[in-house]
């Protein structure tokens, strides 16, 4: 198993579109973080091990459900744990899922953890590229596969509990995972209809509206196409998100970030003065007089 050294990112970048709106810091230095494939030893090292004992030692599962977890089919499963050091969410549940698996049964091999990185050009992204074709949106994202395919997945947070959650997904129930709209996304991928130039965004709206729960959804999923460079399927992303939100300043705005790193200045300054006509934020206006400026430049 490879594993990655830690490293420090350098600096986070001026405006993330899946994040809130923010000015261009001078320089924000990032404490250390793993980067790749890695292993439970260097979660139990300092930093890490500062929230990672207290969430492991603090968690107790269901005994009766782990008790049906170790006698469930584990034939042909294998697990990818895809998470960031940075992140709040996997610092919370990863010790969790972690503690839970070894009391599951599961041993070291059958577990693959990978940290990714953030920022501009890196975001969910592995050094080695394990995140490739599985489409990480949000971490942490347990990814259950058996017999080499895919079975599900637990994004972000358990649907139930971390331990009924796998049970479902390992006795072949009924399970829907949290954020429904990302497998729709990875079939608008799959069928090229986010680089299809003449693709209504309004119509994919129709398909995903049913399935949305916030507008961060789908702007998550757009920082992440368009990080990893595959821009203008993050640009017809943020255009759906738009579409589903006709009122947002925000997504307007995020939509105007996106135009301008696909260099359409035209459509960028377009997407910026509607997110200035649709803002009721007075902090804001500045930040987005200073977007509306670079969009025309």
């Amino acid at each position: 198993m490879r594993i990655y050294p830690l490293v420090l990112s350098a600096v986070l970048p001026f405006f993330v579109l899946a994040g809130a709106w923010a000015a261009e810091p001078e320089s924000v230095e990032e404490p250390p973080m793993l980067l790749g494939a890695c292993t439970e030893a260097q979660l139990n090292e300092e930093p890490f091990s500062e929230w990672y004992r207290e969430e492991y030692e603090g968690y107790e599962p269901n005994a009766d459900v782990v008790a049906q977890l170790r006698r469930a089919d584990r034939r042909g499963v294998e697990l990818t744990l895809f998470f960031g050091t940075w992140c709040g969410d996997s610092r919370h549940e990863v010790p969790r899922m972690v503690k839970l698996l070894r009391q599951a049964g599961f041993s070291d091999d059958d577990v693959e953890l990978i940290a990714v990185d953030r920022g501009e050009g890196v975001h969910k992204q592995s050094p080695g590229g394990e995140e490739r074709g599985v489409e990480i949106y949000r971490v942490p994202t347990l990814v259950i596969r058996r017999g080499g395919r895919e079975a599900s997945r637990i994004v972000e947070f358990p649907v139930l509990s971390l331990e009924r959650d796998l049970l479902a997904i390992l006795d072949g129930e009924p399970y829907e995972p949290n954020y429904l709209s990302y497998p729709l996304i990875r079939r608008w991928l799959d069928e090229g209809l986010l680089v299809d130039e003449n693709v209504s965004a309004r119509g994919l709206a129709g398909q995903a509206r049913h399935l949305i729960a916030s507008e961060g959804e789908l702007a998550a999923a757009a920082n992440v196409l368009i990080e990893r460079g595959d821009v203008t399927e993050g640009v017809t992303l943020a255009r759906v998100n738009c579409a589903l939100h006709r009122e947002s300043a925000r997504c307007a705005a995020r939509l105007a970030e996106a135009l301008l790193r696909a260099e359409n200045h035209e459509a960028a300054a377009e997407a910026a003065q509607r997110a200035l006509r649709l803002n009721t934020d007075g902090e804001r206006v500045e930040e987005l007089v200073e977007l509306l400026s670079r969009a025309r430049k």
